[in-house]
């Protein structure tokens, strides 16, 4: 990589970085929001010519709908369209603000159409999900990692942003059971699948190492390692996918084969609910709670509960 293009990727990292603090600050958004915002909008400033700051100054409507036609040409479905348009807008915001922008021109970005449950995703097949598993090196660290984060999607159907949220302490080894934090920080404690557990246990053991101040379970790999993001599990999905000669699909869909495999093994509609913390059934208006004793029955069980082998 030329030292420009390094120069240029510092220079976009720290207008990153201050909106990801404008966003904690000023707007109280989440940890986990904040970071997802920057993280989105690295294609938007690394479009940009260098340097970005210059670039910033200088920017047009014309150069805001170019670079949104060019995301609408994509082929993104309409609901990840509508939230990549909403972050732009932000950071237009965030750029008028801070003085980058002379004007604020998230009024022109448009807003994109789209319905919920306009389209089901298809069930990834079983044969597919066991060639995609069969593709990790599991003598590395790196394929410790996008093995557990694979069956974590594949074996108990967490969100992206829910695996790159976990923490050490969340993994009850001892009692067998995980605890989630999910979409207005709602808190389930769920059962851990035997093969989840043993792909966690390796990976802790094996893969993380103790060379990281930070208590996230998932790490990137490479200097300067920070904890994974929901962008980085996608990643992760989508170089097993190529690396396994199969077509390209994102965590999203391997949630939803964990949901239609429930279904299959004689789930109900609520149970699957509860199993996927959705706050409501066929996203209407019934609220449910996890019930533990149910899903245990799900679920085969983490033998290590019943070994003793951890504390907790």
């Amino acid at each position: 990589m030329s030292k420009d293009r390094v120069r240029q990727r510092i220079d976009a990292q720290q207008v990153l970085d201050e909106f990801e603090d404008w966003l904690l600050r000023e707007r109280s958004a989440k940890e986990a929001t904040a970071r997802a915002y920057a993280d989105r909008m690295v294609g938007f400033t690394g479009w940009l010519p260098a340097p970005v700051e210059e670039a910033l100054s200088g920017l047009t409507p014309a150069t805001v709908i170019e670079w949104v036609n060019l995301e609408a040409e994509q082929g993104r479905k309409p609901s990840t369209l509508r939230k990549q348009l909403a972050m732009l807008r932000s950071f237009l915001r965030f750029c008028h603000r801070t003085g980058r922008v002379a004007e604020d021109f998230s009024a022109i970005v448009p807003h994109a159409a789209g319905w919920r449950l306009s389209s089901i995703p298809d069930p990834v097949p079983e044969k597919t999900v066991e060639t995609l598993l069969d593709s990790f090196d599991v003598h590395a660290p790196k394929g410790l990692r996008d093995r557990a984060v694979i069956l974590l999607l594949t074996g108990l159907g967490l969100r992206s942003g829910e695996i790159a949220g976990l923490r050490l302490p969340d993994i009850g080894w001892r009692a067998g059971t995980l605890r989630v934090v999910g979409k207005g920080d709602r808190v389930d404690e769920l059962p851990l699948p035997d093969e989840v557990g043993r792909a966690l246990e390796d990976y802790v053991l094996h893969g993380r190492g103790g060379r990281v101040d930070s208590d996230r379970v998932f790490m990137t790999m490479f200097e300067p390692v920070r904890p994974l993001t929901r962008d980085g599990v996608a990643k992760i999905v989508r170089m097993a996918c190529d690396r396994a000669g199969i077509s390209e699909f994102g965590p999203h869909r391997l949630r939803h084969t964990f949901a239609t495999g429930a279904l299959a093994s004689g789930a109900t509609m609520q149970e699957v609910q509860g199993l996927l913390r959705h706050a409501q059934l066929r996203t209407t208006a019934i609220y449910a709670k996890v019930d533990r004793t149910r899903l245990m029955r799900l679920v085969p069980a983490w033998p290590a509960a019943a070994e003793g082998r951890w504390a907790r």
